[in-house]
């Protein structure tokens, strides 16, 4: 569809048209920076609480990440919960986790009470430990069905072969709370609902320059001026130098998915189950059946982004490694996209100055957490709800900003060191 990166979404896209760039001085209650999902869900949020809403977007809403990713909606948070509960106690955690839960649901709703059509919304993930590794699955079921109230169910080794045509792992566990979607007609569909509210949505209108000081807000683009109460900063990846601690805390990390062409049975054969599927290794392989027997692939982690031709030869290498019998598969289209990462790993919600909001820094589950981002905006701009300051005290730590991805492509470059020696010292 004219205006996004090719990709599986976008030539799917439905709910087709473009909206005009702001051209003139308007005034709202808020304005929202950020057409992806955190800037749409908190404008939704906000509608649906009666506030005057104008919401910028660079590019087309869904453009970004949030409209690229591999439609996985998981409850919970980037780092697992184990990591969670180490850095912020088990009651915080719990509460966290039980917000995650509700913005999920929250995420039906809107789905449901809007008509959003960016299914089919398929149930459940398999979540696997690689081979030869020490991770004690069982253990994190049970853990997570006394702390946190969610039935995992492990899988054994001999399970998981019956259902996966691959030697590269050993157990896993099946997660019943993901569900997966299309996130670019789910981006568009929030656009559509919050539009109908009044949501006044602008694309092809970068902000330029923010002038915070004085009783109201004033955001520049190129042809036109927003004058508003607060303003939501949700650029995420792709926030740039616009306002500079939290452009400074954000480093901007690519990850990639492809699509194969129609495999019919064969991808029957091969995956034998109609789940999400991800593995336990850095960085995470991610991968599902499409309902038109395709198979989509996501993984790897780089600093910047290789031309489409790079990415389906890199990705296809993976899905081979894991999955021999696929070797002749043709890959139809391949695409990347940046995601916000802080360097506590957690994302961060909230006021971070007098009418100042931020949501970023949602990692790799994204689908789920920018909901949850608009709902604790939009009921502390609109209610006063405190809610939002679990994640604010998290911070925004200086990172470099883009030069924050040569150490990150470091660290993930020794990581996948560490696991190679780790492999061949265990063979």
């Amino acid at each position: 569809m004219a205006g996004y990166v090719d990709s599986y979404y976008a030539r799917t896209v439905l709910e087709p048209g473009e909206r005009l760039p702001l051209d003139a001085v308007v005034d709202a209650e808020v304005c929202v920076i950020g057409g992806g999902l955190a800037g749409l869900a908190s404008a939704l949020d906000l509608a649906e609480r009666g506030r005057s809403v104008v919401l910028l977007e660079r590019h087309r809403v869904g453009w970004g990440a949030s409209g690229r990713n591999g439609g996985f909606a998981s409850p919970g948070y980037p780092d697992g919960m184990p990591s969670l509960v180490d850095r912020v106690g088990l009651p915080a955690a719990q509460e966290m986790y039980r917000l995650s839960r509700g913005a999920q649901d929250q995420m039906r709703a809107w789905i449901a009470r809007y008509a959003i059509d960016c299914g089919p919304l398929e149930e459940g993930a398999l979540r696997c430990a690689m081979a030869g590794s020490r991770e004690n699955l069982q253990k994190y079921c049970d853990d997570m069905a006394r702390h946190f109230d969610v039935e995992f169910t492990h899988w054994t080794a001999a399970e998981i072969g019956a259902a996966l045509a691959t030697k590269a792992y050993a157990d896993g566990f099946y997660n019943p709370t993901t569900f997966r979607l299309h996130p670019l007609n789910l981006a568009r569909g929030y656009a559509r609902a919050a539009e109908g509210l009044g949501v006044r949505i602008f694309e092809q209108s970068p902000a330029l320059a923010l002038d915070l000081k004085g009783p109201r807000r004033t955001v520049t683009t190129p042809r036109g001026q927003v004058r508003a109460d607060s303003v939501v900063l949700a650029g995420g990846g792709y926030i740039g130098l616009l306002h500079w601690p939290v452009s400074m805390a954000t480093v901007p990390v690519a990850t990639f998915v492809m699509v194969t062409e129609p495999l019919g049975d064969r991808l029957r054969q091969t995956i034998a189950v109609p789940y999400a599927i991800s593995d336990i290794k850095t960085a995470t392989n991610y991968y599902r059946p499409l309902a038109d027997s395709r198979l989509m692939w996501g993984g790897r982690v780089l600093a910047w982004e290789p031309s489409a031709d790079r990415l389906a030869r890199l990705l296809r290498h993976d899905m081979v490694a894991f999955y021999p019998g696929l070797a002749d598969v043709r890959i139809e289209v391949a695409w990347g996209g940046m995601m916000p990462y802080l360097r506590h790993k957690l994302p961060l919600i909230g006021k971070i100055a007098d009418g100042v909001w931020v949501a970023t820094g949602f990692g790799g589950l994204g689908l789920v957490l920018t909901t949850l981002a608009g709902q604790l905006i939009g009921a502390g701009l609109a209610e006063g709800d405190d809610r939002w300051r679990r994640f604010a005290a998290f911070g925004l730590p200086f990172a470099g900003g883009p030069l924050g991805k040569i150490p990150a492509q470091a660290i993930y470059w020794r990581h996948q060191g560490e696991a190679w020696l780790g492999r061949h010292k265990r063979a």
